[in-house]
């Protein structure tokens, strides 16, 4: 039976999401059941049907249910069996530190030590396409709806100049003069491995978190512990182009998941592929918006443990979820350490900061530490001190959240205007998530001709052909269009300058 408590601070959607997910775990709502209708949940616990469809839709967005029109919200075939074994020694136990302390990865002597610990660890990226806008152009641009940009003017400066002084005051003649912890400043991971356990279920030490400056780099840096004459890399087709970019040159083999056809394909596609390693954007693919079902992700872990192989959680955009909560990390569900989690804060403080991070398996983190054991931090101490400041004293929590305001305005705005100025005559895939849409052409126009006649008219779209590994693709006719640096004042301006390029009479 479901209950409802008042008193509590948690939301009461989330009651009900909390307590249908433990009785689909638990075998009292079996796979194929429904759940009790929402007009009716909502009459035995007096709140409104909004709340209860809230739920259900976070149960949806999960895979844990499915929602059919006129069925009502039907129970998945989740694959629940979990082992509670560990392959290697908890994160979180003294055998696991006590290694650390012996290969030199984690000091107990260290100041930051205590509040390390203190981080639970008991729980259940592609960086986005940045696309310059700088590029050379026949026509002048007007509108820009280019992604993984900021808006102008949306750096959070007076901040960051106040905090700069303070890390410089406080920290500056210490650590100005000498070479630091070469996997990053150790208060900013202790930082990130708090801010992760809570927002999305990662389960780690601060000492399994390696700063790194950008996806690219960090892509190429993991690539290094592999072997590319043996080791094979699955890869979502469409996807990245900046990591098809950095696998190519790194001289691995791309084997293609192709996404674009289902859940079931992915699941065959890995099993056929013989990776070593399979990068992933399971909270949402890049560029296509899906979120991976609980279901699959669950087979994604069975791939990997029978396999023996490892997955890159590339969670470059989680926080911007404008329906449904985000959804707990694949590396949440993962207690055989099979999952490589990259992060950024490329899309919510500055892309031009350059700083992003891993979250490494324990044997790969013992790896990386005998292979970079020379190397040096990537990314400069005093971003990283100033960074580990701007969380610590709670900017960051407070960015995201009007990040996540401003960002679901421009979106939904954006698909407003696109249904007003272009309506039956585009077909437009979102997933209500991300800072993007896809845009696709009813009359069957390849991209290079939309995107040549929105500039024609001083408007910018970009291409998706570079997000496949062939020529030969689906999606010939889809262009994407960003809102991530745009003024929300401008969007509906522009999206009717360029309904007018393309369906003018």
């Amino acid at each position: 039976m479901i209950t409802i408590d008042h008193d509590v601070t948690m939301p009461l959607y989330r009651q009900i999401y909390e307590q249908v997910k433990n009785l689909i775990y638990n075998g009292s709502y079996q796979a194929g059941s429904k759940l009790v209708p929402i007009r009716r949940l909502a009459e035995e616990l007096k709140i409104s049907r909004n709340t209860v469809e809230a739920a259900y839709l976070q149960l949806t967005s999960e895979g844990y249910v499915s929602s059919r029109t006129g069925s009502g919200f039907t129970v998945e075939a989740l694959e629940l069996e979990k082992s509670n074994a560990q392959s290697t020694p908890n994160r979180n136990s003294e055998e696991f530190l006590d290694c650390l302390q012996q290969a030199g990865i984690w000091s107990a002597n260290s100041d930051q030590t205590d509040s390390a610990k203190s981080v639970s660890l008991n729980s259940t990226g592609i960086v986005g396409q940045v696309i310059n806008s700088a590029d050379c152009q026949s026509k002048a641009i007007y509108y820009d709806f280019t992604y993984g940009d900021l808006e102008n003017r949306s750096f959070p400066s007076q901040i960051w100049r106040k905090l700069t002084a303070e890390v410089l005051s406080n920290k500056g003649d210490h650590l100005a003069n000498s070479y630091t912890d070469r996997l990053g400043e150790r208060g900013l991971r202790s930082q990130i491995a708090n801010y992760l356990h809570i927002n999305a279920g990662v389960n780690c030490h601060p000492a399994q978190i390696v700063i790194q400056p950008g996806t690219q780099l960090s892509l190429h840096n993991l690539l290094t512990l592999f072997d590319p004459f043996k080791d094979i890399v699955a890869m979502e087709q469409p996807g990245y182009k900046g990591v098809i970019s950095v696998i190519k040159n790194n001289h691995f083999k791309i084997f293609p998941i192709p996404v674009y056809d289902g859940n079931d394909a992915i699941i065959e596609a890995l099993y056929n592929s013989h990776a070593r390693l399979a990068f992933m954007t399971p909270s949402n693919q890049f560029p296509l918006g899906e979120i991976l079902p609980m279901v699959t992700r669950q087979r994604l872990l069975r791939w990997a443990i029978e396999k023996d192989t490892f997955i890159i959680e590339d969670d470059y955009c989680r926080e911007y979820r404008y329906n449904t909560s985000p959804l707990p990390s694949l590396q949440a569900l993962d207690n055989k350490d099979r999952v490589i989690y990259m992060g950024t804060f490329s899309k919510a403080i500055s892309p031009s900061l350059r700083l992003n991070y891993l979250v490494l398996p324990p044997d790969l983190l013992f790896e990386w530490n005998r292979v970079f054991d020379h190397n040096y931090a990537a990314v400069p101490w005093l971003i990283q001190a100033v960074l580990e400041e701007y969380m610590k004293q709670g900017f960051w929590e407070k960015r995201l959240r009007k990040m996540q305001t401003v960002n679901k305005r421009k979106f939904l705005t954006l698909k407003n205007a696109l249904r007003k100025h272009m309506g039956s005559r585009v077909d437009i895939r979102e997933s209500g998530s991300g800072l993007h849409l896809l845009v696709g052409d009813k009359l069957g126009r390849n991209q290079s001709t939309l995107i040549d006649l929105a500039k024609e008219q001083g408007v910018s779209v970009y291409e998706t052909n570079c997000c496949w590994l062939s020529d030969q693709h689906p999606m010939q006719n889809y262009v994407l269009v960003g809102f991530s640096a745009i003024p929300e004042a401008d969007i509906e301006s522009g999206i009717k300058l360029l309904a007018n390029a393309w369906f003018a009479d």
